[in-house]
């Protein structure tokens, strides 16, 4: 049995579209299935907690990033396998499983793909399949909500940048990757990827693999001025910042930051406020089917 987790207001409603294709699409295959239709936040991990709790054999999002992050935190570390099917605005988690795009293609090439398990992040007590990050990306994020309606993908996250760049300056934290001595870091931005993208496409850790049992950590030193960020911005779409001078790159299993006061942190989208962070990789925590390439 399948259950479908849908959020009927993901991609401006594309999700409760995409649901009746999906199941047009299970009736023809002659595969059983129920569908969990979300009404506040929240809900879809409520649910996928309760699916993990029953030992349920699958469940598949039909949502964007911020429902894939809701589902993950109920099925970490369960036996439930977890298909995605994109009918968000930027569907970035499906870029960093280099499935398709169309929502009918992507389902049936994970129903076909043989099982495999990835990892995933935690910070603190939430966790996230893709990217945290600290500095200039949660400001973005924060502008990027004021233009949601302007389109899909990179187009949103574009506006948010320029809006962004007005209202940002560095923060200064504390770091320890895994057992070594906590230093001083003055930070225009921090990515912690267990994934590739954010913003619709964006190739912020470039480097990173779900299955190698390590974050991929991207750091940018503060810019001399607001300017700098608008010549970085090309680098983000292709991934080429990390080549920057002013970018520094680890792996670690483990990170820790604090702060003076209290700093925001997006976990795929989801935005956490803390002083204190700390970051763990969780191996082999989320069971999917992923097409061989």
């Amino acid at each position: 049995m399948l259950t479908l987790i849908v959020n009927p207001v993901a991609g401006h409603g594309l999700a409760l579209k995409t649901h009746k294709k999906v199941c047009r699409y299970l009736e023809s295959i002659k595969m059983q299935y129920h569908t969990c239709m979300t009404s506040v936040p929240g809900e879809a991990e409520r649910i996928s907690r309760s699916l993990a709790e029953q030992n349920a054999q699958a469940a598949a999002i039909l949502g964007g990033d911020g429902t894939v992050n809701e589902v993950v935190n109920g099925l970490a570390g369960s036996n439930v396998a977890c298909y995605f099917v994109p009918c968000g605005t930027g569907n970035d988690f499906v870029k960093v499983l280099n499935l398709p795009q169309d929502p009918i293609e992507a389902l049936s090439k994970q129903l076909a793909a043989p099982a495999t398990r990835i990892d995933l992040g935690r910070m603190n007590d939430r966790i996230f399949a893709n990217i945290s990050g600290i500095g200039f990306d949660v400001q973005v994020l924060l502008q990027t909500a004021r233009f949601k309606n302007w389109g899909r993908g990179i187009i949103p996250y574009l506006f948010g940048v320029i809006a962004a760049i007005r209202h940002f300056s560095p923060i200064n934290v504390k770091v320890s990757f895994d057992e070594q001595p906590e230093r001083d870091m003055g930070l225009t931005l921090m990515s912690i990827g267990n994934g590739q993208f954010y913003g619709g496409g964006m190739k912020a850790v470039p480097t990173a693999l779900i299955d190698d049992g390590l974050f991929d950590v991207i750091t940018v030193d503060p810019l001399k001025n607001k300017g700098q960020i608008l010549k970085l911005l090309p680098m983000f779409v292709t991934g080429k910042h990390i080549a920057h001078p002013i970018a520094h790159f680890c792996r670690c299993k483990k990170l820790s930051l604090y702060a003076n006061e209290d700093i925001v942190i997006n976990l795929d989208g989801e935005l956490i406020s803390c002083r204190t962070a700390h970051f763990e990789l969780m191996e082999k925590a989320l069971l999917i089917h992923k097409p061989v390439l």
